[in-house]
């Protein structure tokens, strides 16, 4: 059973209905005069409840349809300004900075006398008294050399210094100074000496026997760009010996 109310043309239909019966029911009477009111009053109620009825219906069927969405405005968007922000970075030309010249290596400068080896200042505290015998360049080809690896780190020495009591069996020490081949420090990463980086050079250490003696020798090897050094010594201990002969050679 449909429940809804009337609307629209069948809502119409249905008050002319029923006011043609109101009238056809009105019609009039001799005989009851009285009854005209009665009737009138009947009338009036009818138009009221059509009216009423059509009232309700047009409520309902507007409380049946959505209510239309309140109409939304857009605010236009702002177009971003061509200046450039108060908070904007201030970037100017970037400052021009001087390009470091590569440094070129320090000359060697081999000194011509053991004295000139080590500072004056520290000649005394390294070696004191003890009897130094000199060979230079042109003396050590009939002199030779005592140095297995020299050979292999290069030419013969341009000057050796040995401190030596003569009447020590091994205690001294000995330093040759002289020109190295291009390779002498891969020769000496190569064998079996421990090899560290310093001075901006190679340097080397070995600690071998003194036989027949209960003593070691240690012997020292510095490699840097086209100079060697080295640094044989026998129970003959040294503070900053070699620290010395690098700063004395290549003016560190």
């Amino acid at each position: 059973m449909n429940t809804e109310p009337p609307e629209g043309d069948e809502l119409q239909r249905m008050l002319v209905s029923m006011k043609q019966t109101v009238l056809e029911r009105a019609a009039p009477r001799p005989r009851r005069r009285h009854g005209r009111a009665g009737v009138a009053v009947g009338v009036v109620a009818l138009l009221a409840l059509g009216t009423a009825t059509g009232a309700v219906a047009l409520t309902l069927s507007q409380q049946d349809r959505p209510a239309a969405a309140p109409a939304q405005t857009t605010e236009p968007v702002p177009v971003p300004s061509a200046t450039t922000p108060s908070s904007a970075p201030i970037t100017g030309r970037p400052t021009p900075r001087p390009v470091p010249t590569p440094t070129a290596p320090t000359v060697a400068t081999v000194p011509t006398s053991c004295r000139d080896t080590v500072p004056a200042e520290d000649y005394d505290r390294l070696f004191g008294a003890t009897p130094l015998t000199e060979i230079v360049a042109s003396e050590q080809a009939s002199t030779g050399t005592d140095d297995p690896e020299l050979a292999d780190l290069g030419e013969a020495p341009a000057i050796t210094c040995r401190w030596m009591d003569p009447r020590a069996d091994v205690s001294g020490l000995e330093m040759r100074i002289g020109p190295a081949l291009p390779d002498a420090a891969d020769v000496l990463r190569g064998g079996p000496h421990q090899c560290a980086e310093q001075d901006q050079g190679l340097v080397c250490r070995a600690t071998t026997p003194a036989d027949p003696y209960p003593v070691d020798r240690i012997t020292t090897w510095f490699v840097r760009d086209d100079t060697y050094v080295i640094v044989s010594q026998t129970n003959f201990p040294t503070n900053g010996l070699l620290p010395a002969v690098v700063g004395e050679i290549w003016g560190d």
